[in-house]
């Protein structure tokens, strides 16, 4: 009997060639599925980081947070202490770069040497001395008021300079490096002396003295103002003739003085409400500028000029 060995091998052959297809086939699907699915990865982080470059960059920011000043003590119109915060309170190691003190002088025709505000009281007597003063005082409040949780900073220096607020001024020291990082957990005083001809002065740690001065120009981030205050040789805080004189309390001459609306009476005191904040910067690649919420100091009695 005869055996068809060919037949046999050409079977098995043509069976390896179909498992070899087969193979092939499985090799050439496995791959292209391979390719499809880390593409399809890749296009997903894409699109998940595309997603979020879109909502950061459509208003969803980074939170920066400085820590409001504490109130400080006032017990009349002479004086005021504040102790700063330290390093350690929250914003001040990352963001803090200085103190900023906003400012505005009214007119009066009332003297007095009595507490007119405190920051823990809407209001003592306030109306009584400059109306404008008694409806700055009240609008501002609920921006240093700390009980709310809803204060917006952003726009700090502008709600101060709508309401002619301009920033104090050191004679010829740079009150933005004196008040910065170096200050930090010092104590802080502002002293107006009753007596005559007396220069206001700031004093850190009850030995470093500043003398107070006006601005002479609008503050940081507002549009400029060209104006020339009077008496334009002594920008101190004491009541001159010049400060009080109604006619000057322009936006081209005193532009930080404020008049007052009262007939018939003699104007010839002059106080000023002093607010402070803490300024920083962002850690963004284009730095913003962001603010404290603001902390009521207090109204000073200028002194007589001489």
């Amino acid at each position: 009997m005869s055996i068809n060995l060919s037949h046999n091998i050409s079977h098995k052959d043509t069976e390896r060639t179909k498992d070899t297809e087969k193979d092939n086939k499985f090799v050439l699907n496995f791959v292209p599925l391979c390719l499809r699915e880390r593409s399809f990865l890749i296009s997903f982080l894409l699109v998940s980081f595309f997603s979020l470059f879109c909502l950061l960059s459509c208003g969803l920011e980074a939170f920066y947070y400085i820590d409001y000043i504490p109130n400080g003590d006032m017990q009349d119109t002479t004086r005021a202490t504040i102790r700063l915060p330290s390093s350690s309170d929250d914003g001040y190691s990352t963001y803090f770069t200085h103190f900023i003190i906003f400012y505005r002088i009214y007119i009066s025709d009332v003297p007095t040497e009595a507490l007119i505000a405190s920051p823990d009281t809407n209001n003592v007597f306030i109306d009584t001395l400059n109306s404008s003063l008694n409806s700055d005082y009240s609008s501002l409040y609920s921006r240093t008021n700390k009980t709310t949780t809803d204060v917006v900073t952003s726009d700090l220096v502008n709600a101060f300079y709508n309401k002619k607020y301009f920033t104090l001024t050191f004679e010829g020291k740079d009150i933005n490096k004196i008040l910065s990082t170096d200050s930090l957990g010092k104590k802080m005083e502002i002293f107006f002396s009753p007596v005559n001809g007396e220069r206001p002065k700031l004093i850190l740690n009850e030995t470093n003295e500043y003398i107070l001065t006006r601005a002479t120009d609008t503050p940081e981030g507002v549009p400029s103002l060209t104006f020339n205050p009077k008496p334009d040789k002594n920008l101190y805080f004491l009541n001159y003739p010049e400060l009080y004189d109604t006619a000057n309390a322009t936006s081209a001459i005193n532009a930080d003085v404020a008049t007052n609306t009262k007939t018939n009476t003699e104007f010839r005191h002059t106080y000023v409400s002093m607010y402070i904040a803490a300024a920083g910067k962002s850690l963004e690649a284009l730095p913003r500028n962001i603010y404290s919420q603001p902390t009521f100091v207090g109204v000073f009695r200028l002194a007589g000029s001489s």
